[in-house]
């Protein structure tokens, strides 16, 4: 007599089951293989857009920091000549039935 197998790991004796059997690994396989690439791709796409803007902001740093230091090796031009304008103050006497101004004035 034969000692007891259990079920799973009794071939199949048909050739369409184990043809079918096949199939569907393939197709399985196939799938991982197509889910475990566009994981990757998804990943991948990541990781260069983090590096692009790694990239971009070294570069504007850098170029901040040069345009920095071009501007102190610079000379600075000199200051403007202040411009006084001369002119002479009259008081007026305000006149009772002028209206008030400012913010706080009635409109």
């Amino acid at each position: 007599m034969h000692p007891h197998v259990p079920t799973a790991e009794v071939p199949a004796r048909n050739p369409i089951a184990r043809s079918l059997a096949l199939a569907v690994l393939g197709v399985a396989l196939v799938g991982a293989a197509i889910m475990g690439a566009v994981v990757f791709g998804v990943l991948l796409g990541l990781f260069a857009v983090g590096y692009l803007v790694s990239l971009a902001n070294a570069w504007w740093r850098m170029f901040r920091m040069r345009r920095r230091i071009a501007g102190l090796e610079q000379p600075q031009p000199p200051a403007a000549k202040r411009a006084d304008i001369e002119g002479e103050y009259e008081v007026v006497e305000a006149a009772v039935d002028a209206a008030p101004r400012g913010p706080g004035a009635a409109a």
